[in-house]
């Protein structure tokens, strides 16, 4: 009795064709699927990743105790390098805030963005669509679609980010990406090519915050 068929025998029967009269580009991407199939299911296995309250993973995969809020992005939980690339995740920890602050207008062409709000309140505006988010809401921002969030009036807040793929989210940001002085916006938007997204404008301004409801 005939053994079982595999993926690329069904596929070029399914067509009433034999392997060498598919075209050339075709045979080859199902012969690299196949062989990073194999790959995958030889690899290392994965295993959990903890990180404990208080503390952010480092590029090489260590821990080290986070420091105090200041930035956008403090503690990092999930980092590219755990997930084969599929997903990075930024807490941004409950605590003291500057109110009125956040990321500029901007666009991914690759990842998604996710946030899910722990504490306090943020205004996000997604495709021109500006809404207010409070503790137990969360929001998707689709790559393609521009969109920018800020902390509100209340200075205590927290959240959480998520993006996926991971893409370049992860790597160092130079400072000039935070200036606002119009001498340095094309390097600010360099930097934010460099990274994967594209800047389009600037963060809310404390008008637009305040009398999103």
């Amino acid at each position: 009795m005939k053994g079982p068929m595999n993926r690329r025998d069904l596929l070029a029967a399914g067509a009433g064709l034999t392997l060498t009269c598919f075209p050339f580009r075709l045979a080859s991407s199902l012969q690299a699927s196949d062989e990073r199939k194999h790959a995958s299911d030889q690899g290392t296995a994965r295993h959990p990743v903890l990180v404990r309250s208080g503390f952010t993973r480092k590029p090489n995969g260590a821990d080290e105790r986070a420091p105090s809020p200041s930035g956008m992005f403090d503690t990092e939980v999930v980092r590219s390098s755990d997930s084969e690339g599929r997903l990075a995740i930024f807490v941004f920890p409950p605590g003291d805030h500057h109110p009125y602050r956040g990321a500029p207008l901007h666009v991914h062409h690759e990842q998604d963005e996710w946030i899910y709000v722990m504490t306090g309140e943020f205004v996000a505006e997604v495709g021109g669509e500006r809404m207010r988010l409070k503790p137990g809401d969360s929001l998707l921002m689709p790559m393609k679609v521009p969109h920018r969030w800020s902390v509100a009036q209340d200075s205590h807040c927290g959240a959480i980010h998520l993006y996926t793929p991971a893409g370049l989210m992860e790597t160092e940001w130079a400072s000039v990406a935070q200036s606002e002085d119009p001498k340095n916006q094309e390097a600010r938007k360099a930097e934010f090519e460099k990274h994967g997204l594209t800047l389009l404008g600037e963060a809310l301004n404390k008008e637009e915050i305040d009398r999103t409801l």
